[in-house]
């Protein structure tokens, strides 16, 4: 490692958990301090709404689409950051991963000889839902997504938990037990909308990453499958699907807000922009189950509006008939 290697922190978290509104308050900090960073956003859907989320940021962002950096996007990644190097000659890098990510791949990504001269791993900060993560770590009850997401805390430097004001004190005090159990090295650090001590997070110091040895019986190591794009609008990652959905002209929000609290609880997953029909302007939207939210982003309408969907066995023709019937009438 050289005296001019690059840190690299990763963000990591499942889907929901709130990594890019953790992202925008590390850059505030990075940036304050007189630094140059720059970020690396991997999405494995078509299309990168929180990359469109930080063009206003000042910040340069290179995307990886339509797969995970962890397995089959390992290549571009490495052409991808030496490229970001040339280009943009940033001093720290943040890489924030797919929700479905797997951490281990990535750390041995970094010290291939290529990256390695080039930049160094600073520290992987995982984000946890506190609404989502399991309390029952037995094998039996975990699914696909519960492990990644165990895995995702099990090679965590810092954990960072949100939303813990939306569940009751008792499955908070549960939740670190496990989050303890899982990881014990990690310092536990509540998130309130993004907001974290920059300083104490960008202080905590990165440990070797080996396979974790006390490990609940039945977690291992693994990675979560293989993308298989069918179309350039819907992407299969393992037992996930991602489309998205192009909305031609306005809709009317009380129906979309109706449409998305009727989701069923195998779409995980949906963001994205849509025109509010009444005043014509651009609104963010995202949303897990029970929680739709929208920001308004563009007060004068301009920019596309498209939803990207992410969840298990998804009806895609089901949701876009339930989209279309939104519309303005």
């Amino acid at each position: 490692m050289t005296t001019t290697s690059i840190p690299v922190y990763i963000l990591t978290g499942y889907l929901g958990a709130g990594k890019t509104t953790l992202l925008k308050t590390l850059l505030r900090h990075i940036k304050a301090e007189g630094r140059t960073p720059a970020v690396l956003m991997n999405e494995f859907g078509s299309e990168s709404v929180d990359t469109l989320l930080l063009q206003n940021s000042a910040v340069p962002v290179m995307d990886l689409l339509e797969g995970c950096v962890c397995c089959t996007l390992r290549g571009s990644l490495s052409i991808t950051l030496q490229q970001m190097v040339v280009q943009y000659k940033p001093n720290v890098i943040f890489l924030e991963t797919t929700g479905v990510a797997s951490p281990v791949d990535l750390v041995e990504a970094l010290v291939e000889p290529e990256l390695a001269d080039l930049m160094h791993l600073a520290g992987i900060y995982t984000l946890v839902s506190a609404k989502r993560f399991p309390l029952d770590l037995s094998p039996d009850s975990l699914d696909a997504n519960e492990r990644t997401m165990i895995q995702q805390v099990q090679y965590a430097d810092a954990i960072l938990v949100s939303k813990t004001d939306l569940v009751k004190p008792e499955h908070w005090e549960a939740l670190q037990k496990v989050l303890q159990e899982l990881n014990g090295d990690a310092p536990l650090l509540q998130v309130y909308k993004g907001e974290v001590d920059a300083v104490e997070l960008l202080g905590v110091r990165t440990t070797p990453k080996e396979k974790p040895s006390a490990k609940p019986k039945g977690i291992s190591r693994r990675t979560v499958g293989q993308v298989k794009a069918t179309t350039r609008e819907r992407t299969s990652f393992g037992n996930l699907q991602t489309f998205t959905y192009e909305f031609e002209g306005a809709v009317d929000k009380e129906k979309f807000f109706d449409f998305l609290r009727a989701l069923p609880d195998n779409v995980l997953r949906a963001k994205g922009f849509y025109k509010d029909a009444e005043h014509g302007m651009l609104h963010e939207f995202h949303y897990e189950p029970g929680a739709p939210m929208s920001a308004i982003v563009d007060v004068d309408g301009n920019g596309r509006a498209f939803a990207v969907f992410i969840g298990k066995d998804l009806d895609e023709a089901g949701i876009i008939e339930q989209l279309q019937e939104c519309k303005k009438d």
